[in-house]
Parts: C-alpha cells; structure tokens; sequence
C-alpha cells in the first residue's frame, strides 16, 4: 500500500454502528482490552451528543479472517458471518 492509498473520511457514529453490527466492522482479538471507566464513556457520549471531533478509528480492509473480540466494554458484539473482506479496528 503507498502513502496515496490512506485517505482520511468522516462518518457519523450511527453508521459505524449499523457497520459494526453488519459485520463489516471487527475488532480483532489481538487488541488490548476495554479499559475506559464509566465517566470516560459518559464524556465521549456527551462529545457526540455536541458534534465534536472524538479523533479517528484506523481501519484495516482485509480477506484474512482473524479471530475477534465480540464482547467491547460490557456490549456484546452481534455473532453476524461476514463476508470479507472486513474491515479491522487497529487503533480507535
């Protein structure tokens, strides 16, 4: 992949969801686990809530198919089959 190929989008939080549960999005089970405590979820929620920038989520497209983490901070991840290639949560 060259520098050429990054490119950087903007996408509301409702959408990544809907991804998330479709399937398209995973977090592979290699990720560190969920260590935000219950005020740090409160402040991002409220970040959302007033349209701020909450930062960015780096995504890897690819056909491997990893084993990955479907319980996040006490939510349980739908157990969908997806169909590759998905897209993988390396940092966000």
């Amino acid at each position: 992949m060259t520098l050429s190929e990054i490119t950087p989008v903007s996408r509301k939080i409702d959408r990544l969801i809907n991804r998330i549960e479709e399937g398209d999005i995973k977090i592979p089970a290699f990720q560190r686990g969920f260590v935000w405590n219950q005020n740090q979820v409160l402040e991002l929620l409220d970040s959302i809530y007033r349209d701020y920038p909450i930062g960015s989520i780096l995504l890897w497209t690819s056909n491997a198919r990893l084993k990955s983490t479907r319980n996040v901070g006490g939510f349980l991840i739908p157990d969908r089959e997806p169909e590759y290639p998905v897209n993988y949560v390396l940092d966000g």
